[in-house]
């Protein structure tokens, strides 16, 4: 796939994968558009990359949850550069907290980001994705094949994405449109980074010294990797990959260590 001229736009790319995405793209040729909620710190992401000498970048700040400006996202990017080619579906939030405990307001601000935020974005930029047999592409996480204690929001808003690009891979097909979903396992963390707590309140993502972490450069060219060869779907990390090898043929071994784990840290907090 020739990126020369190709104009992506990437939401939720002020920082982590979003940003590696758009850094590794331009250096390939393409254009890009950033996005994100934070207009200060999409800001300060423009202006780095225009001081690295990239050209053929825009920025248009959003929150994607929001029908009205998915729309202005999508016509702003078709205004700069005159079409699109690729969308990649990456703004997303966590959240850590029991299902009891954790905040209506939660549950409602996560799904509208993680889920409907790529729906509003899909909708609106498939008119011209068809134009040019372009790519719909989905960031979606190994936790979609389990909901994970402590983590079922995040989990229900990732396997909704699954659900999502599987029946629109099929609807979009006779319109020669890719769909794509990466389920992407432990990644480097953003020191800028947040979470929501369960009463909705934004927090530093704890670290996950826990677990090998996949730098944020690795992620970045499998997805675009993945785009070039107009793959369907890939698991990453050997942890993503036994994760979904034993819920789809061991559920029960995968839920007691699931069980297993969730209790030694509760106990362990």
């Amino acid at each position: 796939m020739d990126w020369n001229n190709k104009v992506v736009l990437i939401t939720g790319s002020s920082i982590g994968i979003g940003r590696e995405l758009a850094a590794q793209l331009l250096d390939k040729g393409a254009r890009v558009v950033l996005n994100a909620r934070n207009a200060g710190r999409l800001s300060q992401t423009l202006q780095a990359f225009q001081e690295q000498g990239y050209q053929g970048i825009a920025a248009v700040p959003g929150d994607v949850s929001k029908p009205a400006d998915c729309a202005r996202l999508v016509e702003a990017a078709q205004q700069h550069f005159g079409r699109l080619d690729v969308v990649v579906n990456n703004a997303g939030i966590s959240a850590e907290g029991d299902v009891g405990e954790l905040s209506p307001e939660v549950f409602r601000k996560v799904t509208e980001v993680n889920y409907l935020g790529s729906v509003y974005v899909t909708q609106q930029a498939l008119p011209y994705l068809r134009q040019n047999r372009g790519t719909v592409f989905f960031v979606s996480s190994i936790a979609a094949f389990r909901g994970l204690p402590g983590h079922a929001v995040y989990s229900a808003s990732k396997v909704a994405l699954k659900t999502l690009s599987e029946a629109l891979r099929v609807e979009e097909e006779r319109h020669g449109v890719h769909v794509g979903i990466a389920f992407v396992g432990f990644t480097e963390n953003d020191p800028q980074k947040a979470i929501y707590d369960k009463d909705g309140v934004l927090i530093p993502q704890p670290a996950r010294d826990f677990v090998r972490q996949e730098p944020v450069g690795g992620v970045a060219a499998r997805i675009i990797r993945m785009i070039e060869r107009r793959e369907a779907r890939r698991i990453f990390t050997l942890l993503g990959k036994l994760n979904g090898f034993a819920n789809l043929f061991m559920p029960a071994v995968a839920g007691r260590i699931l069980r297993r784990s969730y209790h030694q840290r509760k106990m362990g907090g």
